[in-house]
């Protein structure tokens, strides 16, 4: 795993980045709890983690607003997704989304290194969506 968090926070970082692809910069418990779910109650607990991690600010009856150190995290964990998602259409995968999602959680960091060395110069997804810059 890139991240020191769990699986399903690679989730919610792609969530929060979808979130900002679309222009919305506060996420709330509702919307994470829809994308990825679970409970509103878990949603408001994976958001204060991250808050409480250093990644964003969490704004009482609002949600979690990303910090650049949150939305760089954010934009790793899309752009790691995206290339295996690259990956996987040119060895003809169809659902190369879903496995995409799949591969990620246990992706260790050899593959996460050759991955970057073979697609990070891709600028599209195969879901036509942007693969964003990382400045490591």
């Amino acid at each position: 795993m890139r991240t020191r968090f769990g699986l399903r926070t690679e989730a919610l970082f792609r969530t929060l980045y979808a979130a900002l692809e679309e222009g919305i910069s506060v996420v709330g418990p509702t919307q994470i709890a829809e994308s990825l779910g679970v409970s509103k109650s878990t949603a408001y607990k994976l958001l204060n983690e991250l808050s409480q991690a250093g990644y964003g600010q969490y704004v009482p009856k609002k949600g979690l607003i990303l910090n650049e150190e949150g939305r760089k995290e954010a934009k790793m964990a899309v752009r790691m997704h995206r290339l295996i998602e690259c990956m996987l259409d040119d060895i003809g995968v169809e659902e190369f989304c879903g496995e995409a999602e799949r591969i990620e959680m246990v992706a260790g960091k050899s593959f996460i290194e050759a991955i970057e060395a073979k697609y990070g110069d891709r600028k599209i997804c195969p879901c036509g969506k942007k693969i964003p810059e990382v400045n490591k």
